[in-house]
């Protein structure tokens, strides 16, 4: 039997061969590079990154093209995520430079994780085939236990990293089993593969039958472990406090944006014909995720750990853009596209603004004192006017208040919900959102109308040109989504052409 070799268009992949190649260059610049100066390995890494955002953007326009025998796609929609999660890693790397010396973990190998963990989420936001999605997610994953634990000198750093791995490892075990059953079921790992055999002739059945079910509930449950969607969320707080104040912003944006891409590709796209199931169980996972992630929140008093039951609450607005996307026509389900282009929206303003939220921390960090309790900011507002006023524009667009990317990003979830008829849900969602201002707000009033008592260090911002840089464009960008969002709503608009 002759052996057919598939045609590999390795252009379709630049983008991913470049971040390979980038790697691989870093590994080995690393090794001549003294401890004194291993900030040149971000630097370097960060020009590597804003070379690969432009070569994923060159891909934008093309249609949808297949490769490596349909195991990867390039469409705009894969092209609109890669960006964001390229742009997220810029942003990252420049909040870590100074950062990285502060908290002691200023080595090569951090960059390098950091680039695995994002060639995962490109291989993820490509991924047309249940094997290919489940290579990059478990790349991604690998890379983010490591990076989560990297101050090894910290104990809630290496306790954080653990309980992440412990539970990662677990999700992957579920939705490895619930891919596994589906192969079984459809004889295919293939996307279009399975929405073919459950669209023909033995397609009900299969649909029904309860084998299926549970394929799809372990499916939605190790999506719902990855996203820190409630119940399934019990990592999420302690990974975030414990890890670096950068990877907690990184994970919380660019880790979200590669998971929820690839959890509307598998499931818009190969299990269109039993969306009556799945899109019950992320109803459900939205509601919860919305209602409990804002009420735990309000009782922090660490602001990371506040800002991580914040992202749990954000995850589940980004879930119900998911679930707005389908909608019941005389019992048959029609996909409609506001859905999908309003989560992508979403996801860009809130990178901007979760980025910026934790890089005021890291402004405030020092060697001897981290500044990421609420009470750390006690009347920062009122000594550093400047510094007072970037945290409220951040706070106002986390809580979706006007004139901020937040407001238009939510503006944008709740009418796609509304225009599809899911009107309670919508009305979960802003009832839960009025819930957020409370906590976001309380740290505002600490800043501007309580005065730090002298027992507190005096507050010292730090003057590491890059970190002031990322936060000013950050800060710019968030009001500049708020105002004039036109052109990047038709652009997550356009990035949903031939996906849906």
């Amino acid at each position: 039997m002759p052996v057919v070799i598939p045609d590999i268009a390795l252009s379709l992949a630049a983008t991913e061969i470049g971040l390979v190649i980038l790697i691989c260059a870093v590994i080995v610049a690393d090794m001549f590079t003294s401890m004194e100066n291993k900030s040149l390995m971000g630097a370097f890494s960060f020009f590597g990154v804003v070379v690969l955002g432009f070569v994923a953007l060159s891909g934008w326009g093309g249609g949808v093209r297949t490769t490596f025998s349909g195991f990867y796609v390039l469409d705009n929609l894969s092209v609109f995520v890669k960006v964001v999660i390229l742009a997220a890693t810029g942003f990252t790397i420049l909040l870590s430079l100074q950062y990285a010396k502060i908290e002691r973990f200023n080595h090569g190998e951090y960059y390098v994780m950091i680039l695995f963990a994002v060639f995962g989420m490109l291989v993820m936001a490509s991924g047309n085939d249940l094997v290919s999605f489940y290579l990059g997610l478990e790349t991604m994953s690998i890379s983010s236990y490591v990076l989560v634990s990297f101050i090894r000198h910290d104990p809630l750093s290496r306790e954080a990293g653990l309980k992440y791995f412990l539970m990662g490892a677990f999700a992957s075990g579920l939705l490895l089993y619930g891919i596994a059953l589906v192969y079984g079921l459809t004889g295919t790992t293939s996307l279009l593969g399975i929405a073919k055999t459950l669209g023909g002739a033995n397609g009900a059945a299969i649909g029904a039958d309860p084998v299926m079910v549970l394929a799809l509930i372990l499916i939605v449950a190790g999506f719902g472990f990855k996203l820190a969607f409630v119940p399934f969320h019990m990592w999420l707080p302690d990974a975030y406090t414990g890890a670096p104040t950068s990877i907690t912003a990184f994970m919380s944006v660019a880790v979200k944006m590669a998971t929820v891409a690839a959890l509307m590709r598998v499931f818009f796209i190969a299990f269109p014909s039993v969306a009556g199931k799945w899109n019950l169980l992320l109803w459900l996972l939205a509601v919860l995720s919305m209602v409990w992630g804002n009420f735990a929140a309000i009782a922090q008093t660490s602001l990371k750990r506040m800002l991580a039951y914040s992202s749990i609450a954000h995850a589940g607005y980004v879930l119900m853009g998911v679930v707005a996307t389908s909608s019941f026509v005389d019992g048959k389900v029609v996909f409609l596209p506001l859905g999908v282009s309003a989560v992508l929206f979403y996801l860009l303003a809130y990178m901007v603004t979760n980025l910026g939220a934790f890089g005021m921390l890291i402004l405030l960090c020092r060697e001897d004192y981290r500044g990421d309790n609420i009470e750390d900011w006690r009347g920062v507002g009122r000594a550093h006017p400047w510094a007072g006023l970037a945290f409220l524009i951040f706070f106002l667009s986390l809580a979706g208040l006007p004139p901020t990317a937040g407001f238009v990003g939510k503006l944008f979830l709740f009418g796609a919900a509304i225009q599809n008829e899911y009107y309670w849900l919508a009305v979960i969602g802003i009832l839960s959102s009025a819930v957020s201002a409370y906590y976001y707000f309380r740290v505002v009033m600490v800043m501007y109308m309580e005065t730090r008592a002298e027992s507190q260090p005096v507050v010292e911002f730090s003057k590491a040109p890059s970190l002031l840089a990322v936060l000013v464009i950050l800060v710019v960008a968030t009001l500049f989504l708020g105002i004039f969002p036109g052109g990047f709503i038709e652009a997550a608009r356009g990035s949903i052409a031939g996906f849906i």
